[in-house]
This record gives C-alpha cells, structure tokens and sequence, in this order.
C-alpha cells in the first residue's frame, strides 16, 4: 500500500491533555535543576556582569537571551540561578508547545505529541538544553515558532500566520544568525509552490517584515557597526576539528564531514525511523500536504546550502548547536510519516527518554566534576576568612568561577561583583582567583597585591575529589 491516510489521525489523549504533559514536565526539570545547585552552569555564567540593557554584548551573541535574563532577575529578587533556569525552562516549554500545536493544526492531537516525542532523540533538544546551553534554545525555540507559524499560514487564520512568523524571526534575530539560514530557506521554498504564493498573496504578509524592523532592526543595526564583535564567534567554524587529517587546501572537505557528522548525531535516529518505518506517502489534506512539501524542501534546502558555504569558505568544525534550529522542521514532518506506524510505540520510548534527562543530570552531578557539585561556598568561607572587611570586586581566570564565587560571597553576607559589570561600584576589596594550586592571579587595576593563599573544599557528591583554588586578596591602592 504505497499511501496511507493519516490526516486527523483519532487520539487517546486531547491537547489539553499534552500540554499539561508537557508543562508538568518542564516543571520537573527545572525542580530538578534547582534542587541540585544554588550556583551557574558554564552557559549561565556568561550572563554575570552582562545584564545591563545594550545592544551589543560580548561573545559576539545578539542581545535577546541577556534581556531576558535581566528581566527574570528583576522578578526574582537578583537570584541568579532562578532567574537562568526559568528563562531556559520557559524557552524550552516554549518549543515544545509550538512544535506540538504545528503538528497537532496539520493532522490531529496524536501528531502533535509525536512530534514531540520525536524530538526526544533529538540530543541537543532533549539532554543538551534540559541543563545547559543559552541562547543555543532561545534560537530553537523561534525555529519552532517559524514553523509553527507556516503550519497556522496552511491551516489559518492569516493574520495570527504572519504575526507568530513575524515574531518568531524578530525573536530569532535577537539570537543567533543561523535562524537567516532556516528563514531563507524557507522563504526560497515557499517562492517554489504555487499553494504557498497564494497563502502570501495578502496584505498580511508584510507584518513579518515590519515586526522583524520594529523589533530587531536596532540591534542588527548595531551589530553591523559593530562587526568585529559581533562575528568572533564564526572563528569557531575554522579552527581545526576531528577530521582535520583529510583537510584539503582551499576546500572544506572536513567541514563537510564534520556536518555530517553533526546531522547524524542531532537527528540520526529521527531521520532512521522514517527512512525504515515511514517509507509510505502520507494522504493528508491539501494544507497539510503543502506543509509536508515544504518543510522538506526547507530542510534539504538548508543543509545542502550550509554544506555549500561550509565547502567554499574552507570552513572545518560544525558543531550540533549550530544546526539545531534549521532541523527544528524535521520533527514535525517525520511525524507526518510516522503516524500510521505504531505511533504510540515511539511516544511510549521517548516517554522514558524524556524522563531519563533529570535521572542523567542528577548522576552527572553526583559521579562527575560538575560546576552543580562544586563546593563554593565552603571555598568561599574560608577566603572570606582571610578577607578585610568592605565591598569586594571579584575576578578569576575562568568566567565560570568567577561568577560562582561571587554569587557564594553574596550568599555568606558580603557585597560582592565581577569586574566585567560596569555598574559595579568602587570596592576596598578585590579577590582574583583560579582554579589548581599554580600561580597566583594578579588583581584588578586600582588594587595592590595583598595576601595569597590556597584553599581547597571537597567536591558535593560521591566522588568527594578536592577542589583547590589560588587566590590573591587585595586592598585598594593608597596614593
């Protein structure tokens, strides 16, 4: 049987039903997170001292993921993990719900929620963003919307079509820059289809253009000014990579592999199911067909491209991260083609792998050397110990310890900023510090060298290894 009719396939399970599903296990996740550390993941740390409101950051990000970040604090009283595990919780519910309503508008609420079980073998959705990652999800999630939107512009009304496309690639915008490589894409395969020219066929349509000027336009202006900062990051691209042996001249023959790579490691298993198990063309109706078209069209589109730019520019390492929100189509497609195969049997697999993260975030803190088991305030107490009273500035040569120490100093009582805050006022003390018993970090300008001592603390889990840190205290300079 070469087709088979799927299109509103019946559910057990209603809508209500699955998002309250996915709601309870965001939920989850995020109690998890908090129960485990008061302190930063490595991507959350980036944030510290880089909150105040501008349009050009550091690290060469657009500045949405920061604003949000300095939003959640505002609510949460300044407490920083809070305020980074709701963003990340609230970006990740986000794409969920946004991919399930996408599926769920084309062919019922069991398409809905396999979509999203789909995305369980999905690592960087499902593992990587459930505890790490920044603005990696913020980008993930306005893919979702973008395809959420072309799912709402098939099935209408238009007007809500084009305002979630439009916020979806505002938002996007003020993320990353890959979210260009899925709206290009999609926009070239849009301009293929006849059904699509007349979906755009409407006054409508230019809300995406003016909500993406309105809402973007001041930053990308800036970072335009601005390009040495805000493309530092494309260095990553070049540097060598796993396959650096068949690196050729001119070419980026690893780059190549290195995507490859990258594509089978994102979505291998996804892309297996549906290469074994949904063969068959799926009879839907004519919107929904319209989406299955297109949505494959963009993703062929995108990565074919991306192996193309990757090839020509000699470019050698892609890593996961950066295709995640151009394969944000694919779940919703292979759900299409899923349907009619058992689909229950894969929701009911992907249920225990959704429910495996916290498990798996829980032994990694325990077995592992994790920034959620390290002991910083036990460090913290016994630098304190050492430390002349008064408002300390806080520097270290990691970023992430840095902003650790500074949250554990506040938590003992003492004011305390990193030196990256350029609100931060005038401090008698300042502490710089860095991990090992090596040689002492040398203090902020305007501080005299003062006592150097190191400290060392068990780590908060099985293991219990020592964590040793050198520190230099220092005293304001006297003219």
């Amino acid at each position: 049987m070469d087709n088979l009719a799927v299109a509103r396939h019946p559910s057990p399970v209603g809508a209500w039903t699955a998002t309250a599903a996915i709601i309870l296990y965001i939920l989850l996740i995020t109690g998890v997170r908090l129960g485990l550390s008061p302190f930063l993941e490595i991507d959350e740390a980036q944030f510290v001292g880089a909150v105040d409101l501008k349009l050009i950051y550091g690290n060469s990000h657009p500045p949405l993921y920061n604003w949000l970040v300095r939003g959640a604090l505002e609510l949460t009283g300044e407490h920083w993990t809070l305020a980074v595990t709701l963003v990340r919780g609230s970006l990740l519910m986000a794409t969920y719900l946004l991919t399930f309503d996408a599926a769920r508008r084309i062919a019922g609420p069991t398409a809905g929620i396999l979509a999203v079980a789909l995305m369980a073998f999905m690592p960087q959705v499902s593992w990587m963003s459930a505890h790490t990652l920044a603005h990696s999800i913020l980008v993930m999630a306005a893919a979702a919307g973008l395809v959420n939107g072309v799912a709402r512009l098939a099935t209408g009304p238009r007007w809500s079509a084009f305002l979630v496309l439009g916020l979806s690639a505002g938002v996007g915008a003020l993320a990353k820059p890959n979210i260009w490589i899925l709206v290009f894409t999609l926009i070239l395969a849009m301009l293929t289809d006849r059904f699509w020219w007349r979906r755009l066929a409407t006054a409508w349509a230019f809300l995406v253009p003016v909500i993406v000027g309105v809402m973007a336009g001041p930053a990308m202006w800036a970072m335009a000014h601005a390009l040495r900062s805000s493309t530092e990051r494309i260095e990553k691209l070049y540097r060598d990579g796993p396959f650096s042996a068949i690196d050729l001249p001119g070419v980026g023959v690893d780059g190549v592999v290195s995507l490859v790579v990258a594509l089978l490691a994102s979505v291998g298993v996804v892309l297996a199911l549906v290469a074994l198990f949904g063969r068959a063309r799926p009879v839907l109706s004519e919107e929904g067909d319209a989406v299955r078209r297109l949505l494959w069209r963009t993703l062929a589109l995108s990565l074919g491209l991306s192996a193309v730019a990757v090839l020509a520019a000699d470019m050698s390492s892609v890593h996961e991260r950066y295709l995640t929100p151009i394969l944000m189509p694919l779940p919703v497609v292979a759900s299409l083609h899923l349907l009619a195969w058992r689909p229950w049997r894969i929701i009911g697999v992907a249920a225990a792998v959704f429910l495996a993260v916290p498990i798996g975030i829980a032994a990694m803190t325990a077995f592992d050397d994790h920034r959620f088991a390290r002991p910083y305030d036990a460090l913290a107490a016994q630098i304190l110990a050492e430390t002349p009273p008064g408002r300390i500035t806080v520097s270290a040569s990691r970023q992430s310890l840095e902003a650790n120490m500074m949250i554990a100093f506040r938590r003992a009582g003492r004011e305390a900023w990193v030196t990256e805050d350029r609100h931060a006022p005038m401090t008698d003390v300042a502490i710089a510090m860095q991990p090992g018993t090596g040689k002492a970090v040398p203090p902020p300008e305007g501080h005299c060298t003062g006592k150097e001592l190191t400290v060392s603390a068990p780590m908060h889990n099985v293991m219990g290894r020592p964590m040793p840190v050198r520190a230099t205290i220092a005293t304001r300079c006297k003219r």
